[in-house]
């Protein structure tokens, strides 16, 4: 089945049409001059001279900073919101899950009775026993939907998105409100019941990530970064790693030729690292000067570096 909305204007709706099978292999999500605007801001302004073309078995790491677009995208893909340009969608509603950042659901059920509902299966069933074990609510089965905390809300929906093994699978901020070891656990699971299968994963965290998607989508302010595979990522942005230092500690250690970024937070300075041998010397003259240097997560330097130079290459068409 091919779900596919093509709209200019006040579009959005999702329609099915039929998909021929023996056609060679089409992305399963197909992204062509998305653009969406709130008032006079435009707040998703994906190219039209180019498509971001996601494939059966990728896994799309989606990332931004807060204000970037990615739930605005997710919300387009999914048809919650309005939008021009073209969405092609190459699979049928059964084949495709989707866990929103926020949850409007507040049903006056219990957890049982909404898994029931929604997996259309027993609780005693084996499979969905076991299912809500590896999401630790086996526990949670007699408590209300409504009186869920955070955490435990997140991993019902997630949960409720993979039961049924969708081959696509579209997740907004999973891990958000999960505490480290429930983080670690719940990716884990994800990932195994979406091996071989297609995920769009929106985070804050990059080492979610980091180890899982084969393609990196760049977002800021709306505008398309970067988006390909994690190899190409790295070969445009070499780096071996990124040091981060606080902005006070400009003039008390010697940069010389390092490239020096200002960090979003205002706070602190991303210093780029380019060998083993230079994080290393760099790191003891901290050391010496008595400056708290902490070395972050390598994609989280890569992204560093891609924004800052797509902002600079933004000032000088300006």
């Amino acid at each position: 089945m091919n779900l596919e909305s093509n709209s200019s204007g006040g579009g959005g709706a999702a329609t099915f049409q039929g998909c021929d099978p023996q056609k060679p292999a089409e992305p399963i999500l197909s992204l062509r001059g998305v653009r969406v605007k709130r008032w006079r801001n435009q707040i998703l302004d994906l190219p039209q001279e180019e498509s971001v073309d996601i494939f059966l078995g990728d896994t799309v790491g989606l990332i931004g900073e807060n204000g970037a677009g990615k739930t605005t995208l997710i919300n387009c893909i999914v048809g919650k919101m309005a939008y021009q340009g073209s969405i092609e969608r190459n699979f049928s509603i059964q084949d495709f899950g989707v866990q929103f950042q926020s949850n409007d659901y507040d049903p006056p059920v219990k957890v049982k009775e909404l898994v029931e509902a929604v997996c259309q299966k027993s609780a005693s069933n084996p499979e969905l026993k076991a299912g809500l074990k590896e999401f630790e609510l086996e526990k949670l089965l007699a408590k209300k939907v409504k009186k869920l905390s955070g955490g435990e809300r997140k991993r019902l929906t997630l949960f409720l998105a993979v039961f049924k093994k969708p081959k696509l699978l579209i997740l907004d901020e999973p891990t958000s409100a999960l505490d480290y070891q429930k983080r670690r656990k719940i990716l884990h699971t994800l990932k195994v019941a979406m091996d071989k299968k297609t995920v769009l994963i929106s985070t804050h965290y990059y080492d979610d990530i980091e180890d899982w998607a084969n393609k990196i989508l760049i977002l800021d302010k709306g505008r398309k970064v970067f988006f390909g595979t994690t190899g190409e990522l790295e070969e445009r942005y070499p780096l071996c790693s990124l040091i981060r230092i606080p902005m006070e500690a400009r003039g008390k250690v010697d940069f010389k030729s390092l490239k020096v970024i200002e960090l979003d937070d205002e706070v602190n300075l991303g210093v780029v690292m380019q060998s083993e041998k230079e994080e290393d010397d760099f790191l003891s003259l901290c050391k010496e000067a008595k400056i708290p240097a902490h070395r972050e997560e390598k994609l989280y330097g890569i992204y560093v570096l891609a924004l800052n130079e797509f902002r600079e290459k933004g000032k000088e068409k300006r």
